[in-house]
């Protein structure tokens, strides 16, 4: 399918970020997509895990008085979970809120004892507080429902495959876990960079867990790694000022991080000078990696390093793949003036 995909789109997405897209992977239920990036980021660093399943990718700087970085992007996706059973169809709950509309009628696979089951989902907002997800896959009974071997804890995620909109050269991209596998791809970019031009600093590249399902991935990885300095890759809302196409976004508030005017300004002024659009964003509500993180030990310095998208949160997200690119030149910006910046927070 992989292939397939790659010819059909005429070599306007890399084979990687088609990889990220189509292998699935929601909270809890990782293993799919971190067999892929364990294989994937071996390439470039030296790799481990921490207890709840995180992958860690070192890359050793070659400087004599080293921070060390943890770049994160979170590899878990939103999906759902069979609940149960009852008159031949499956109730499901939400990982992460999904919008109930887009989610209804859309093509569904259940992860079942090593197999694959398609469905079709059925999504209700019953009341203003209540929500139903139910899958149908065509049986009349629970009992054949049982038969499939679907049981109550089995993971569930969408099947559309990723496409382009508008004109192909635009690479605008349509596609189910956008959230946070844009973020995956640029990590795993940077990780192709930094090996290829090592950095003065130890650089520990995260692909996290359980992001969607309260953060928990980051901090025991951050935790483990015990870092000096911290970027999070994520994505963000395509909603005025901020724009998908138009380079990375810094998140200067939410509930998860706060960057002083200090630190503002110091970015900005860095992404001007090299050229690199830049874009900044102000919430009192969502929130990323960053809120652990930050709060590991006596305080990691960090910042949340997003990426414009549409649809969020649905079956069919949206991105311009060439914002990764331009958040990858970044976020080697950043790395490069580590210890200016780490002196910046500290004002």
């Amino acid at each position: 399918m992989v292939k397939l995909l790659v010819f059909v789109l005429n070599n306007q997405i890399d084979e990687t970020l088609i990889n990220c897209l189509t292998i699935p992977g929601q909270s809890g239920f990782e293993t799919p997509i971190r067999t892929f990036l364990t294989k994937e980021l071996a390439k470039y660093g030296e790799i481990s895990r921490d207890n709840l399943g995180s992958v860690i990718c070192k890359i050793q700087g070659k400087g004599d008085q080293k921070l060390k970085w943890f770049i994160g992007a979170h590899m878990d996706t939103c999906g759902f979970i069979v609940h149960s059973i009852a008159n031949g169809q499956i109730k499901c709950l939400n990982f992460g809120y999904q919008d109930v509309q887009a989610c209804h009628l859309q093509p569904v696979v259940i992860s079942s004892k090593n197999r694959y089951i398609k469905g079709l989902m059925h999504a209700k907002q019953e009341d203003k507080n209540k929500l139903t997800f139910k899958i149908d896959v065509g049986t009349g009974s629970s009992k054949e429902v049982t038969k499939l071997g679907i049981q109550a804890g089995d993971p569930v995620h969408f099947s559309i495959d990723p496409f382009l909109v508008g004109d192909p050269s635009q690479r605008i991209l349509c596609s189910p876990r956008l959230d946070n596998r844009i973020g995956v791809f640029e990590l795993i970019l940077l990780a192709k960079h930094l090996k290829e031009n090592p950095p003065l600093d130890d650089v520990f590249l995260v692909t996290t867990v359980e992001e969607e399902a309260g953060a928990r991935g980051a901090k025991t990885a951050a935790q483990k790694i015990q870092p000096d300095m911290a970027l999070i890759l994520d994505i963000t809302y395509d909603e005025h000022p901020v724009a998908m196409g138009q380079g990375p976004v810094i998140t200067l508030s939410d509930r998860s991080s706060l960057l002083s005017t200090h630190v503002r300004d110091y970015l900005l002024e860095l992404a001007r000078n090299n050229k690199v659009p830049i874009q900044t964003e102000v919430w009192n509500i969502g929130g990323t990696d960053a809120g652990p993180v930050r709060v590991i030990g006596a305080g990691i310095p960090t910042i949340p390093v997003l990426t414009a998208t549409k649809n969020n949160h649905t079956p069919i997200e949206m991105a311009c793949i060439d914002d990764c690119y331009s958040v990858v030149q970044f976020c080697q910006l950043i790395i490069e003036n580590g210890k200016e910046i780490q002196n910046t927070f500290r004002k």
